[in-house]
């Protein structure tokens, strides 16, 4: 089968543990891209944040950011899905209720913080580019459109938060998408439907489409793509879901199957 979209999580898939992207990976994307392949990002980070990391590839490359409420093409700006005022309020309230948990409101324009913890602004900046210490998230979110709210623990937040932080499903759909982070998005609103909205964009097929993840805020994006990975250090939901298993992030994992599968096909 030909492959038309690679999808691949950061955290945990594409970066090793210490943070770092694989090597070579500039010269796959573009190996691909001259193949008729895209390669998507696709992360609970936000688009600023990726952009960064991404500023030499950026033209080459989608973005599926915020867990699938954003989508770019390169630069370009091609969907937002935005909450509720009186969802993300009620969400917020909740985590500002809640020992130890944290909150970052999501905003196409930034993401919001009002507590001016070093830890918890340390951990922010891996993800988040431009992030804003405001007094009122909720004030800062009136002038933004925001798209996701994310819960922080210092050290477990699906023992810590998690069961609690589940009162919001209904309104916001709630998933652990890291040790230490929850997030709520809008109803339906996943990477898998980010996916699929790229699918029916470019006119591909589920069985044109590989992804790669290690976590289950991947969930969504696995079943939408016919050739679904899941890391060899994924969380072991997500390895059931999956019809592969690739090496994990620190061997290189996402890059070793692209390299075998692509050489063995010859796909052109």
């Amino acid at each position: 089968m030909v492959i038309r979209l690679v999808a691949a999580d950061m955290d945990g898939t594409l970066l090793d543990s210490a943070g770092r992207l694989p090597d070579g990976l500039e010269t796959m994307v573009r190996n691909l891209r001259q193949r008729g392949v895209r390669f998507a990002v696709a992360s609970g980070r936000q688009y600023y944040n990726l952009l960064r990391r991404f500023e030499s590839l950026a033209e080459e490359l989608l973005f599926i950011c915020e867990n699938g409420a954003m989508v770019c093409d390169g630069r370009e700006l091609l969907r937002v899905e935005a909450i509720a005022p009186a969802d993300y309020e009620e969400a917020v309230r909740l985590g500002r209720s809640l020992p130890e948990i944290r909150v970052v409101l999501c905003g196409a324009q930034s993401a919001y913080i009002e507590e001016d913890d070093p830890a918890f602004r340390a951990e922010t900046a891996l993800y988040y580019e431009r992030c804003r210490l405001v007094p009122d998230v909720l004030e800062a979110g009136r002038r933004d459109r925001i798209c996701k709210i994310a819960f922080f623990h210092a050290l477990d937040v699906e023992r810590a938060g998690y069961a609690a932080l589940r009162r919001l499903e209904g309104r916001l759909k709630v998933s652990v998408s890291g040790r230490k982070w929850v997030d709520a998005m809008p109803p339906g609103v996943h990477k898998g439907r980010a996916i699929r909205a790229l699918r029916e964009q470019f006119g591909w097929s589920r069985e044109e489409c590989m992804a790669f993840g290690d976590y289950l805020n991947d969930a969504e994006m696995m079943r939408e793509c016919a050739y679904s990975y899941a890391m060899a250090n994924a969380h072991e939901e997500l390895k059931r879901i999956c019809r592969f298993q690739a090496p994990s992030n620190d061997e290189n994992g996402v890059m070793r199957v692209l390299s075998e599968y692509f050489n063995e096909t010859g796909q052109s």
